[in-house]
């Protein structure tokens, strides 16, 4: 079965727990963390994943898309690569627990253009440490590589 049409299956299969569903979700993510498929093709999987996530309306199963984003982004090597357009694109539709990954992923991937969306959220307390450590990161992402 192909990623996209079994990502799909997954997210709207109305007769599944949503906790059932984030541990299908789970699964898929540890495929593509750990997977037998190349850098490429986690990237293009990933990039279908974030077209995914921003169509999704409960919380606990962005929260979960965003950590296997972060997570695979990280144990994969990927930066620059992924399109964080949509993410961009719907901030606003993400609670904190939500865009304290974003942060993450936005550091991650090293492109300075993202600094505004970053540097957006230093004014929320409980947020101030991520945008920091996002920061950090994409600056030493962007020299670095």
């Amino acid at each position: 079965m192909d990623f996209e049409k079994q990502l799909n299956q997954v997210l709207n299969n109305s007769e599944i727990s949503e906790q059932d569903k984030i541990s299908q979700i789970a699964d898929i993510g540890d495929y593509l963390k750990y997977g037998d498929i190349d850098r490429e093709t986690a990237i293009i999987y990933l990039d279908i994943l974030i077209r995914y996530l921003v169509k999704q309306n409960n919380d606990d199963v962005k929260e979960e898309m965003l950590g296997i984003i972060l997570d695979t982004e990280d144990a994969r090597v990927i930066d620059k690569e992924l399109d964080l357009t949509p993410i961009i694109s719907n901030l606003s539709h993400f609670n904190v627990q939500c865009i304290s990954y974003v942060l993450s992923i936005l550091g991650y991937s090293g492109r300075k253009d993202y600094i505004p969306y970053i540097e957006k959220f230093k004014e929320i307390s409980s947020l101030e440490e991520d945008v920091e450590d996002a920061l950090y990161e994409l600056k030493y992402r962007s020299e670095n590589n």
